[in-house]
């Protein structure tokens, strides 16, 4: 395969391999060569209204719309960006999530951190695939609507049955957008808690309707 200028620069100065075959690296999706990046399979159908998530989830989301499922490379490639820091790869794996067909939704929202996690951190991962969208979809975003009031354990360290409790009041919105449609956006759901915590205080800030938008769900 011939190498761009950029490509060959990059294989150079770096010589990463691929994780998952050993290949040679490709610079947009480094650490992952471009052969394992683009064998990342999306849902047949991305847009769900109905499935087992906590309790009520339900009645405060409309639409849960997902670009694939929470396994294999596109889980290695969430904790590469997540847990890696490695942005370039969030921004490949935001346009991923923008190639689904959005809901009809009048403002996308990422699911905030709270200001001392972000410090950590340095960037947040919902935000940066939320930019993606917003450019795709030409819809406008919102970073400063929905905030973070109330420092939680990670999600991902609780057991299911106490992600709730662990979330419960810690979102607050900030400012007046009644009868819109929100598109809220987050890297992964797997029961739900966190986004249905967010879309309840947007609900009852007088949001008219919370659609959930993911780049992976666990199936």
């Amino acid at each position: 395969m011939k190498l761009s200028l950029r490509s060959l620069l990059y294989d150079l100065v770096f010589h990463e391999k691929c994780p998952v075959c050993n290949g040679d690296s490709h610079f947009k999706y480094s650490p992952f060569c471009e052969f394992c990046w683009n064998k990342i399979e999306a849902f047949s159908s991305h847009r769900i209204v109905r499935g087992k998530f906590y309790n009520d989830f339900w009645n405060y989301i409309v639409s849960l719309n997902s670009f694939g499922a929470y396994e294999g490379l596109l889980k290695e490639a969430i904790h590469c960006f997540k847990y890696g820091g490695i942005k370039r790869v969030g921004r490949e794996l935001g346009k991923l999530l923008a190639s689904i067909t959005p809901p009809k939704i009048d403002l996308l929202i990422p699911v905030p951190l709270h200001i001392n996690k972000l410090r950590k951190r340095e960037f947040n991962q919902s935000a940066i695939l939320a930019k993606q969208c917003a450019d795709a979809w030409k819809i406008p975003l919102s970073l400063t609507l929905l905030i973070k009031v109330k420092e939680t354990k990670d999600q991902a360290s609780l057991e299911a049955r106490d992600r709730h409790s662990n979330v419960k009041n810690a979102y607050k919105v900030t400012g007046l957008m009644k009868e819109i449609k929100v598109g809220l956006v987050d890297d992964v759901v797997t029961t739900g808690a966190t986004l249905m915590e967010c879309a309840k205080t947007l609900k009852k800030a007088g949001i008219k309707e919370v659609h959930a938008i993911t780049l992976a769900r666990a199936i």
